[in-house]
């Protein structure tokens, strides 16, 4: 109980410690073509930006462990999810920074397709 307790405030901690003010903010989520249609009318640039990133997910996010990525895509700070969701298919939440705004997205993961095998 006490590591919880530790933990939480150590998140909390990082929150007031954030020079940045998109460290605060939670991320604009780009789940739906709802999202992505409403950044389009409002940022352009980030809508082509974004839609680089989450084009290149497969190649940013390969299967394994998460870890943070830099890429060449004017993205800063994209970041794997831990897991991937049991859906059909496979889908992995990404959170990338563009200039000041934190967004994330879940993408389909193609590049490890799951394989049927033979109950032993």
């Amino acid at each position: 109980m006490k590591t919880f307790v530790l933990a939480v405030l150590l998140c909390n901690a990082s929150f007031a410690w954030a020079s940045d003010p998109a460290e605060i903010r939670p991320p604009v989520r780009l789940d739906t073509p709802e999202d992505l249609a409403n950044l389009r009318a409002t940022n352009p640039d980030h809508y082509a930006r974004a839609q680089r990133v989450i084009a290149a997910a497969n190649v940013l996010c390969p299967p394994g462990r998460p870890q943070l990525q830099s890429t060449e895509l004017d993205s800063r700070n994209l970041s794997c999810g831990q897991a991937f969701l049991t859906s059909n298919p496979p889908k992995r939440e990404i959170i990338f920074k563009l200039d000041t705004t934190k967004y994330a997205a879940l993408v389909t993961i193609t590049a490890d397709p799951p394989k049927p095998v033979h109950a032993k």
